[in-house]
């Protein structure tokens, strides 16, 4: 059966955030009762909920603006304020006030996943079960795949929704590569050799560096042996090392001899736009497309995976626990993942995003007008990469990966 389920987006930084109790809330005991979304309509009309997440990306933020916004206020009289905040900092806020005995707070729904949702899960800072009062959950996605179960190996448990899917994809110019680009570590390396400072990656912790360094890790050793070893250091170091060691053999012929690395993946495209280097990368799938649409990369450019697979994740919408108007939050979050929202930020002026939706659920004519856009844009099709997904690795082991990967390979 296929599906796009495919698991953005922003995975930050790792925070060991303490549980903490607090005395149930008026609100939460009013709005824990809501059972359906029919009852969300009714308790959240007349609201403002806000929605927090990464203001960095113009279209997305500009899909918010034009296209949720306005639906939400003509359907439901219900206000969507956008606030900007990078999700570290939203969990501190969020935490800070759990500490502080706080009833409520002016965080509803919050952008997140992967660590920062095993973070926020462990400290008891979302709102939940939440997904069987999301129409858009049950009616358009595959409720009972890996990403609505799991999140960075993280049981989901109906905390979070499905928001947006995300896969690290290549960028290389077909020109350059002349016999294929490199779809393997072997190959990547042989390019490298022959091509001296035409490769480099961005500097884990950098979300998408260390997505790259953990691909390059599960395509020598096996995403098996990374899943199935312990989450500490020494022992995750004997599974893991035949990677670093591999990282560090081609590390002589990167980018200014891996004496130093790219810290964003914005400076990654640039030095790729500019000829520095032959090779960049994204978690979002359509990166190439949109990029060639703004003229920033030639019409050669295209995409490409290894051919094991690359680290797939999805992104997630989520309630804070603290948000007194939770009704109005369960709305938000319909409207956000429905089909004709999702539809519109597939479009190329907002970003060429794809759907977390199973497609078997999709009307012909939904899964024609997602081809459509997709086609020619020097992008792979859902179904290939679909097929060459590799789960992520789980929450726990992600920061220790990163302080090997600095230990062995950065300062060796």
């Amino acid at each position: 059966m296929k599906k796009w389920l495919v698991g953005l987006l922003t995975v930050g930084m790792f925070f060991s955030l303490a549980a903490c109790k607090t005395s149930e809330t008026k609100e939460t005991k009013t709005t824990d009762s809501i059972s359906s979304f029919s009852e969300a309509v009714k308790k959240g009309k007349g609201e403002t909920v806000t929605f927090y997440g990464y203001g960095g990306d113009e279209k997305a933020n500009a899909w918010v603006d034009e296209v949720v916004t306005p639906a939400m206020k003509e359907k439901y009289d219900i206000t969507v304020k956008r606030v900007p905040m990078d999700i570290d900092q939203i969990l501190n806020k969020l935490t800070t006030e759990k500490e502080a005995g706080a009833k409520s707070g002016d965080i509803d729904v919050i952008w997140i996943n992967g660590e920062n949702f095993y973070t926020a899960k462990q400290a008891k800072l979302l709102y939940g079960p939440i997904t069987n009062k999301v129409d858009s959950f049950e009616k358009l996605m595959d409720t009972k795949g890996h990403h609505s179960t799991y999140d960075f190996g993280v049981k989901i448990d109906g905390f979070e929704v499905p928001y947006g899917s995300a896969q690290l994809v290549f960028a290389g110019d077909k020109e350059k590569f002349k016999a294929g680009f490199p779809t393997d570590t072997k190959a990547l390396l042989a390019y490298a050799k022959a091509n001296p400072g035409k490769i480099t990656y961005t500097a884990p912790p950098e979300f998408t560096g260390s997505a790259f360094v953990r691909n390059i890790i599960c395509d020598i050793v096996g995403y098996d042996k990374v899943e199935q070893a312990k989450a500490n250091k020494q022992e995750l170091y004997k599974v893991i090392k035949p990677g670093l060691d591999y990282l560090n053999e081609i590390k002589p012929y990167l980018w200014q001899e891996g004496k130093t690395y790219p810290t964003t993946t914005a400076e990654l495209d640039q030095m790729f736009a500019a000829g520095q280097i032959d090779l960049s990368y994204s978690y979002a799938q359509m990166h190439v497309a949109e990029k060639r649409s703004d003229n920033e990369f030639k019409a050669t450019t295209e995409s490409f995976l290894f051919d094991k697979g690359t680290i797939a994740n999805q992104s997630y919408l989520a309630i804070a626990d603290t948000s007194k108007v939770k009704a109005a939050a369960l709305v938000l979050i319909n409207e956000m993942t429905s089909e004709s929202a999702q539809l519109k930020k597939a479009e190329a002026q907002y970003g060429y995003s794809i759907p977390p939706f199973d497609s078997e659920k999709l009307s012909k004519e939904s899964n024609q007008k997602l081809a459509d856009i997709y086609k020619n844009q020097g992008v792979l099709s859902l179904e290939e990469m679909q097929e060459k997904q590799i789960p992520e690795v789980q929450a726990e082991k992600i920061p220790i990966i990163e302080a090997l990967w600095k230990e062995h390979v950065l300062h060796e």
